[in-house]
């Protein structure tokens, strides 16, 4: 079988390179204070290729009306476990994020195709204005009752 992936890496990042990620993985939410607060694993740096979505994705996603600020990533997965992923409620996880070397967040909004098995996935993701709250995750949070 041609893995065509391997015959047409070196062009993709030869024309735009990969870049390097800070990924905070959502792993359940937390009761602060009466405030329900999403919990994030700790911040672990992976390998992404982020591209503009084109107009089957946006047509795809439903999303040609909006104005955000929308890409797709290609993610190395760094725990087939636990692949990158947008919201899971049956799981209270609340999407994953990441942050750009130009400080920018973004928020995994959709998983667009799941290769956990060979090492990576391709995810939706949204800029968002600010970061994620991470006093809960940061104090030893974890996935408790909601």
């Amino acid at each position: 079988m041609i893995n065509l992936h391997a015959a047409v890496r070196s062009a993709i990042t030869g024309l735009h390179p990969d870049e390097a990620v800070a990924l905070r993985q959502s792993v359940g939410q937390q009761n602060v204070r009466g405030r329900i607060t999403p919990v994030y694993a700790p911040e672990q740096t992976v390998q992404a290729q982020i591209q503009s979505l084109g107009q089957n994705d946006l047509a795809q996603a439903e999303q040609t009306s909006n104005t955000r600020v929308d890409r797709k990533a290609y993610l190395y997965a760094p725990n087939p476990a636990l692949p990158p992923q947008g919201i899971v409620r049956p799981l209270a996880r609340n999407g994953d994020m990441l942050r750009r070397a130009d400080g920018t967040w973004w928020l995994v909004t959709a998983m667009i195709e799941d290769f956990t098995a060979s090492g990576w996935v391709c995810v939706g993701i949204t800029q968002q204005v600010d970061g994620p709250d991470l006093s809960a995750s940061d104090a030893g949070g974890g996935n408790a009752d909601a």
